[in-house]
């Protein structure tokens, strides 16, 4: 039981410092602060692609996003990675889960579905103080990021509120074979193997509302 427990706190120690890393690095953040609030859109435009057992599809974010206020966090949205959520939105909110891929190198192709910041409904910023830790930095140095770029993979073609995991890409390899399996069955096999450069899910006090309204166009 003892080393079961260390190995899930190495295998999270390592996926916190590469995505920790890499915001510090490709962002150039330091300590500095980004706007609260989101990239709200109208309904008819706030649209994005996701994946989802094998096909990309339309996904539409009727409203804003919610991070439960009851977990401490410096970012202005309120938002913490590192964590779960104490209470959802609703009851059950959790029963669907977003999986959002966080490309750990430069130019990843296909380009990602959100780039930093952009996406509708999302925050604008996140804090990642619960992990900074495993990077031997200070909470205050990686308190308050802007969301990174990102894609979208679904745990089914719900709709409603999302609960909100992070999935690590460390090299294009992992990112192209994600892109072509297009599915959570997909990541889970590169999550489970050893050395494939995807390593998750983290979790997060985030949750998207949103429908899944038809395959992309």
């Amino acid at each position: 039981m003892e080393k079961s427990k260390l190995r899930r706190s190495r295998r999270f120690g390592a996926v916190a410092s590469l995505f920790t890393g890499l915001l510090v690095a490709s962002l150039s953040i330091g300590t500095a602060a980004f706007a609260s609030g989101s990239t709200v859109q109208p309904v008819s435009s706030a649209q994005t692609p996701a994946w989802s057992n094998g096909q990309t599809v339309t996904i539409q974010y009727p409203q804003n996003f919610f991070c439960d206020k009851s977990v401490p966090s410096a970012a202005p949205s309120g938002c913490e990675v590192g964590t779960d959520s104490n209470v959802g939105p609703v009851a059950n909110a959790g029963r669907s889960v977003l999986y959002v891929l966080t490309p750990l190198f430069a130019n990843p192709s296909p380009a990602p579905m959100c780039g930093v910041a952009s996406c509708p409904n999302h925050p604008l910023n996140i804090d990642l103080s619960r992990i900074a830790g495993a990077l031997g930095a200070t909470p205050g140095g990686v308190a308050n990021v802007a969301l990174p770029a990102h894609s979208h993979i679904l745990d089914g073609n719900a709709g409603g509120w999302w609960d909100v995991k992070i999935v690590a890409v460390t090299n294009q390899k992992a990112w192209a074979q994600l892109a072509l399996d297009k599915s959570q069955a997909g990541m889970d096999a590169l999550i489970n193997t050893p050395n494939s450069g995807v390593l998750g899910p983290i979790p997060t006090n985030l949750y998207l509302f949103f429908n899944v309204v038809g395959p992309r166009k």
